[in-house]
């Protein structure tokens, strides 16, 4: 069964949101797709557009591997308006060596070269993979600044008259192991694009996947998806911190901790954008480790908005999503999407189909009965809170905590919930 308002493929597997832009009057929202199958493979963007965030129509694919340069795979980046055109830009992958009994992965691992290109839309419809792409970062070579292989996810966004490109690379230190980096571009026109600085202030995993900046209530943020930092559970997940950023060198520093941007930690690969309003929003992928009985993998969160006060950023529901359910229920039904608010004291609890949630001074939560899967995984908590009030938000397969109206998240992939629901303090359901 499909969510009824999280984005998914039609049928197999889905990753990292792309090109995510409102433009025309419609959200636009690309991901990774892999069309053949429930695992990863030769990727394309899917595409699907929305009026207000919540119900997602699919186009089908958009971008698919036409040129020699993007032979094996149209990989993450983003989107911009032009002279009123969408500008696409993406980590375009050919291999090197393919696997021979499965052409979609290469041999052995890292036999593959990766540029960036850029295709443009007249209208975010039409995408002429044939005609309209163009390399405009070529594969770095040894010894340049960037990785040949890992150099990817170009993120793209506009500044007092110029355009800036920052990518996910990664590089040699002086031990002879592989850091994170990041690489900056600018450009005045969004086709011809010069290198202008790096960043490598910060020794954090070894590659620094979907990098975003932006600027909200006055201060710098930087997003990204630091690879292999963990040892339980998945060992990559995506991050968020304060910066400054200087646009004129484009010269970094980073100026908090490198949080986690959800602690349920199956998020990754964040991608934010403007919405109609002018607000920063982000939506991401939620990994799953097994499919849906309806043959798709992977979905996308609900939007949520990034907002800076009281020296801390927060990251809450969308309004849109928050006002969708109004109607009080008194029943849980694990087949209807629903909003379960609560305040929870020290001791309090709440059980929502065997998804276990209980407030000891941080946020914990015990999905054991409802994920059959990595065992680090399982139970995890929040940071320390002063209070608990709690926007809880369930989907099919997903459930997504807001603590404190987006003080800090948490949500999780849940299979098989009861309809069962049980509390030792107040709780309200809402349907739409």
């Amino acid at each position: 069964m499909h969510p009824k308002y999280h984005l998914t493929a039609p049928k197999h597997w889905i990753n990292d949101p792309n090109g995510f832009i409102y433009y025309r009057g419609n959200y636009h929202l690309f991901y990774q797709y892999f069309p053949y199958e429930n695992r990863w493979g030769t990727m394309h963007w899917g595409h699907a557009i929305s009026k207000d965030l919540i119900n997602w129509q699919d186009l089908g694919i958009a971008l698919y591997p036409s040129k020699n340069f993007d032979a094996n795979g149209c990989f993450s980046g983003s989107s911009i308006k032009i002279d009123g055109k969408m500008y696409i830009y993406y980590t375009s992958v050919r291999y090197t060596k393919t696997n021979p009994e499965n052409i979609h992965t290469t041999l052995t691992g890292d036999e593959f070269l990766s540029s960036q290109s850029m295709i443009i839309s007249e209208d975010g419809f039409k995408f002429d993979n044939l005609n309209s792409k163009k390399m405009i970062i070529p594969v770095f070579k040894e010894g340049q600044i960037g990785h040949p292989t890992h150099t990817r996810d170009p993120k793209v966004w506009y500044h007092d008259n110029k355009y800036y490109m920052v990518l996910a690379s990664k590089y040699l230190d002086e031990t002879n192991n592989y850091n994170g980096q990041l690489l900056f571009y600018n450009s005045t026109d969004g086709k011809d694009w010069k290198y202008v600085n790096n960043y490598r202030g910060l020794k954090y995993g070894d590659m620094w996947e979907c990098p975003d900046i932006f600027n909200v209530d006055g201060q710098d943020i930087l997003i990204m998806s630091p690879e292999r930092t963990n040892k339980d559970g998945y060992p990559s997940h995506g991050r968020i911190t304060t910066i400054n950023f200087d646009h004129e060198n484009c010269k970094l520093e980073i100026t908090g901790p490198l949080n986690y941007l959800d602690y349920g930690l199956d998020l990754y690969a964040p991608q934010s954008t403007i919405d109609e309003d002018g607000r920063r929003i982000y939506v991401a992928w939620m990994r799953m480790p097994a499919p849906d009985d309806e043959n798709w993998i992977g979905l996308i969160t609900y939007p949520r908005i990034i907002t800076y006060r009281n020296n801390h950023i927060y990251s809450d529901i969308h309004p849109n999503v928050d006002n969708l359910f109004v109607s009080e229920t008194n029943d849980f039904n694990n087949e209807i999407a629903c909003k379960i608010t609560t305040k929870l004291d020290i001791g309090d609890y709440l059980n929502i189909g065997g998804y276990q949630i209980s407030f000891d001074g941080k946020l914990n939560i015990d999905r054991s009965l409802v994920y059959n899967y990595d065992a680090g995984l399982k139970q995890l908590s929040s940071p320390k809170l002063d209070k608990c009030e709690l926007k809880i938000f369930y989907d099919q397969h997903i459930i997504e905590i807001y603590i404190n109206n987006g003080e800090y998240v948490l949500s999780n992939i849940v299979y098989n919930l009861s309809n069962d629901i049980n509390s030792n303090t107040n709780f309200t359901i809402y349907k739409k």
